[in-house]
């Protein structure tokens, strides 16, 4: 399975690593696509996706002032999107941009599970599921369904993964601010 080339179907991702910095990606069967790796106390919220055997395939951090920006590159460094977020927060609108040059729209809340993908012409792309009987299985974990085949598995993962680093920079950034 090329991990690159646009894909339609069911990724099952972990929301966080209970235990360790490592966790599996599967798709809806069962199969194994990837594992992502954090890096715990990085400040620019890096991790890698890597292949079921452990090489590298893609990685990702936070870039700039404010936890807005998100870039995902390939083992090469070649860019594969840049995620733009609204001023307000992850939960606004924000731009992903691929590195084709298409610009797709995310909207909703990711922690609450409403969260879609739409491209230039409002078609769904991708939304967050949270009806899959197999989530009982990883409650940890989500469903990202991937409506048209506009993004890769590769790219689906890291927009799981830099939308969760959003949504924890804007819970660290909410907490200093009542501590202060």
């Amino acid at each position: 399975m090329d991990v690159f080339a646009p894909y339609a179907g069911t990724l099952l991702l972990p929301d966080k690593a209970p235990f360790g910095r490592e966790s599996p990606v599967t798709l809806a069967d069962g199969r194994p696509v990837a594992t992502i790796r954090w890096h715990t106390w990085s400040m620019r919220a890096r991790y890698e996706i890597l292949d079921p055997a452990g090489a590298t395939l893609a990685a990702g951090h936070r870039e700039g002032f404010g936890g807005r920006n998100y870039y995902l590159t390939d083992a090469h460094q070649r860019m594969l999107f840049h995620l733009r977020l609204s001023f307000w927060g992850p939960n606004r609108t924000g731009t992903l941009r691929l590195a084709n040059g298409r610009a797709l729209t995310t909207r909703g809340n990711w922690t609450s599970r409403r969260f879609s993908i739409t491209d230039e012409r409002n078609r769904p792309v991708a939304q967050l599921v949270n009806n899959s009987p197999i989530l009982s299985l990883r409650p940890d974990g989500l469903a990202l369904e991937l409506q048209a085949p506009v993004l890769s598995i590769v790219q689906a993962i890291g927009l799981a993964q830099s939308m969760r680093a959003a949504i924890e920079a804007q819970h660290a950034s909410s907490a200093a601010a009542a501590a202060g």
